[in-house]
């Protein structure tokens, strides 16, 4: 194989490692006996730490210390302890020490040494970042030639043991690195991205670092790999295209770090199913976007300019996702986001697709529904005063707008509301000063009705008012009950409109619900099938992979990564403006997460369902 004898070539050309991070203790000298200490004790525990006792060190400098805290001795006792328990290998006593050291004897020669010593310690605990944190320390201190080899020989372990190609990219963009670790941490990048086969990202990688690091001890192990990389793409055109390069932007650490897993699980099942029966494979490329959208714009940059992808997967959320449309909108790539449900994010350019349906979307398929299927012609809205209220408010409105209808009426909550009574009441209140003024306008008066007299409120107290329509958007399940409840206790007779937590299946299933919130029209994004024999299979595939059942996202994953292999194959090829158009043309598709129509204007899916609650559970009436 041509990528694994390049990979003995990059690591033939590695230093020879003067110290194992793993061996018994960085070295055999302890280093307070280069400066000449004459004292009894030190010189006592000196030759017990020659003589690998390091138990008696310990017990030595201890009790030395426990009788004369305040000696000036300590200045050289600590490090010599500190190495003690390094071998013993009791790491919380190193860090304890070496933080107390560094307070005590802020300016101590000793200190890049104890810096590498953490560093070590830092390696032997898993934490491969943190210890070439501590090891770019010890370099900036300023270290003598042997400690000097031997950072560079743990750090090379470090880099080449101890971490990814994804993690050494995020240690690479980090300035306060010293540069002779960054160097290593390019080069050691380099070699894993080979590793991982993603050459095209490695080929751009070893041109930045020839170019930043002209002389560099890694120069002809990069050059040889940059000529067999150009041998390689020459065989490559000869036989045909490359394959696809597709990104998957997705928060793989952080908050939202499960859902990165959900949709790369999906997205992994659908193409290495596709590369085991097709002739032209597809290549997933996996950025970690930590859920920031700064971080995104650095992953999206490298997809473009590095990796030079076709395709990209994601990002996941909102906020990061329409970072990625900003970025790629009009460039050589094209986007389609599975989850991110913010509208306008895939009208920012007409490369760029969202599958899930987006929170406007479902507001006014609901509105249309209402007026079309149900006749319902006046409409009240009460909302959370939240993004996710006034963006389903919003739309609602603009298609009654477009249908030349009014709002009755209209309030905001804040969330955590529990007693609804004051928001019913002023609704009432409009009820009735709509009531009042279709009766002047009865005796032909004209007249607009500001404020209720006392006679007024009493008047039509126990009166049940109608309104055709309530729209209420509600982000929790327990909103729902709450808040429909206290309309029916209230005495206003509606056609309840809901999205967001009225999907929740405890909402149907409670004798809350059955009681209060019974034949609501509740609008959803797609939703999957799961008695279907396609979501079987899929599920049954699923679990023997990754031992785990499936998931809404999940699918949503699948079916990304199965929209961009059928975008493909319509394409006839991977031409940029070809899989557009491809992606553009999907009508009515049927995923596993549900149905899938981009529209060819915006590039959002405009598949809403419209539901009915009833009691024995969600009915679907479009």
């Amino acid at each position: 194989m041509i990528v694994k004898k390049r990979i003995l070539l990059l690591a033939s050309c590695l230093l020879t490692a003067v110290a194992v991070v793993s061996s018994a203790a960085p070295s055999d000298t302890p280093p307070s006996a280069a400066n000449g200490s004459g004292s009894p004790v030190f010189k006592r525990a000196r030759d017990f730490y020659a003589a690998d006792q390091v138990d008696s060190v310990i017990a030595v400098i201890r009790e030395h210390l426990r009788k004369n805290g305040r000696d000036p001795e300590s200045y050289t006792l600590v490090p010599l302890v500190i190495e003690a328990y390094l071998r013993k290998k009791e790491h919380p006593q190193v860090h304890r020490l070496i933080d107390m050291y560094r307070q005590k004897f802020p300016e101590s020669s000793f200190l890049p040494r104890l810096a590498y010593l953490e560093g070590v310690t830092n390696a032997r605990e898993a934490r491969p970042v943190q210890a070439l944190t501590s090891f770019s320390t010890a370099l900036s201190l300023g270290v003598s030639v042997d400690l000097l080899n031997l950072t560079i020989s743990n750090a090379e372990l470090v880099c080449g043991r101890s971490l990814s190609s994804e993690e050494l990219s995020n240690i690479s963009g980090r300035a306060e690195l010293h540069p002779v670790l960054l160097e290593i941490v390019r080069f050691h990048e380099i070699q894993k991205l080979i590793e991982s086969g993603q050459v095209v990202r490695a080929k751009n990688s070893a041109e930045e670092f020839r170019e930043t690091y002209p002389r560099s001890r890694y120069t002809e192990p990069v050059k040889v790999f940059l000529s067999q990389f150009v041998k390689e793409q020459q065989q490559k055109q000869r036989k045909g295209p490359p394959p696809l390069q597709v990104g998957l932007l997705a928060p793989m650490t952080g908050e939202d770090a499960d859902i990165g897993k959900f949709i790369l699980q999906g997205v992994k099942l659908a193409l290495d199913g596709h590369n085991q029966r097709a002739e032209s494979p597809i290549k997933l490329i996996v950025y970690d976007t930590k859920g920031s959208p700064v971080e995104t714009a650095r992953k999206s940059k490298d997809l473009l300019v590095k990796d030079q992808a076709q395709l990209c997967i994601g990002p996941i959320l909102s906020n990061t996702a329409v970072v990625s449309a900003a970025m790629f909108s009009d460039r050589d790539i094209v986007m389609i986001t599975p989850t991110a449900n913010e509208d306008g994010i895939s009208a920012i350019g007409e490369n760029i697709f969202q599958m899930n349906v987006t929170l406007g979307t479902m507001a006014q398929r609901l509105a249309k529904y209402a007026i079309e299927n149900m006749s319902i012609r006046d409409f009240a809205i009460i909302a959370p005063s939240n993004g996710f209220g006034f963006a389903m408010a919003d739309a609602f409105k603009d298609e009654l707008r477009r249908q030349n209808i009014e709002v009755a009426y209209e309030e905001y909550f804040a969330e955590g509301t529990h007693d609804f009574s004051g928001t019913l009441n002023r609704l009432r209140g409009a009820l009735i000063r709509r009531r009042l003024e279709e009766v002047l306008a009865e005796r032909g008066l004209m007249q607009r009705v500001t404020s209720l007299s006392v006679s007024d409120s009493m008047r039509y107290a126990d009166t049940t008012l109608a309104v055709g329509g309530l729209f209420m958007p509600l982000s929790d399940y327990e909103d729902v009950l709450k808040l429909s409840s206290q309309v029916v206790f209230r005495r206003i007779r509606t056609q309840m409109l809901g999205t967001g937590g009225w999907s929740d299946p405890r909402v149907p299933s409670g004798n809350e619900g059955k009681r209060y919130a019974n034949n609501a029209i509740v609008s959803v994004g797609i939703q999957p099938d799961m008695a279907s024999d396609g979501w079987q299979t899929f599920a049954s595939a699923y679990k023997n992979r990754y031992n785990d059942e499936p998931n809404r996202i999940a699918a949503m994953g699948y079916d990304a990564a199965m929209l961009v292999i059928k975008a493909t194959a319509d394409a006839g090829g991977f031409d940029i403006a070809k899989l557009r158009k491809a992606l553009a043309a999907v009508k009515e598709y049927s995923g596993l997460s549900g149905l899938i129509t981009f529209d060819p204007v915006t590039g959002a899916n405009g598949e809403a369902i419209i539901m009915k609650v009833t009691d024995k559970g969600f009915v679907r009436v479009h």
